[in-house]
């Protein structure tokens, strides 16, 4: 009977354990930011090499109140190598602005502040960006506004050149997840779309929840999905290859334009040696 006992018991612990094996990868290949690639490709750019125009880019780093020094770390790397006509800034949601914080604005003339309860990104932080950026009268004349983590490493001048190819209207561009959305490693929108997020009672009443896939959700429940432009860059677009996700990749130093997963330092830094030779 003991042996019985402890052959069932063996069984229920192997079965535990699988049970929640199974939950874990059911909610790792379910989870919005976790979904399988596409293939390693690029949508073909839109326009040809004679119709570029001066190209307007304002790039929203978001980041939170106490990470001063991985602010310090962008400005004195991939900021250095800032085109002309891309701007920048820091967002950060906060309910107060902290001394110290202040101390940086005035400082470095680079952070924008949204007026949010608590700096949680499920709560409206990307509509809050948008919505802030398109009422500011600086930025009417932006051609695309891009969303991008700060443990991501950005080469602006690849950005800029891709962005300059690229159609200007009703465009969504980034890292497509699957069939869904653009992953928030670094996306953008065109101008148009950044007015209609900030003016469409979809995006207003749906703003909190995953904020990254929202995004293509509001397009979804507005009807109007079939008229965006999905600009894919997954070729381009991709996380440290040590991070080990399903999105990891090598660096090429010929191509990659942004990567993603850098939360240690030393995986920026050598980040930003391999795409600077």
């Amino acid at each position: 009977m003991d042996i019985q006992q402890k052959v069932l018991n063996s069984f229920k612990c192997v079965f535990t354990l699988i049970t929640i094996y199974t939950m874990i990868y059911i909610y790792k290949c379910n989870a919005p930011n976790l979904g399988q690639p596409l293939q390693n490709s690029c949508s073909s750019n839109s326009i040809s090499i004679h119709q570029i125009n001066q190209t307007k880019v304002l790039v929203g780093i978001f980041s939170t109140s106490e990470k001063f020094m991985r602010r310090k770390m962008i400005r004195e790397t991939y900021l250095q190598h800032k085109p002309h006509d891309l701007d920048y800034k820091f967002i950060i949601a906060a309910p107060a602005v902290k001394e110290i914080l202040l101390h940086e604005m005035d400082l470095y003339n680079d952070i924008l502040v949204l007026d949010m309860p608590q700096e949680n990104m499920n709560k409206g932080k990307t509509f809050e960006f948008f919505r802030s950026v398109a009422e500011k009268k600086k930025y009417q004349d932006l051609d695309f506004v891009l969303k991008a983590d700060d443990d991501a490493y950005l080469h602006l001048d690849r950005i800029q050149y891709d962005l300059a190819h690229t159609i200007r209207n009703m465009t969504y561009w980034g890292y497509l997840v699957g069939n869904t959305f653009m992953a928030g490693q670094c996306y953008g929108l065109s101008m148009d779309l950044v007015r209609w997020v900030a003016n469409s009672t979809i995006s207003k009443k749906y703003k909190n929840g995953h904020e990254d896939s929202m995004v293509q959700k509001w397009f979804q429940w507005s009807n109007i999905n079939h008229q965006v432009k999905y600009e894919v860059r997954n070729c381009r677009i991709h996380d440290h290859a040590y991070s080990r996700s399903v999105y990891a990749r090598e660096i090429d130093t010929n191509s990659s334009m942004v990567v993603h997963d850098l939360k240690k330092d030393h995986f920026f830094m050598t980040t930003h040696y391999a795409l600077t030779k």
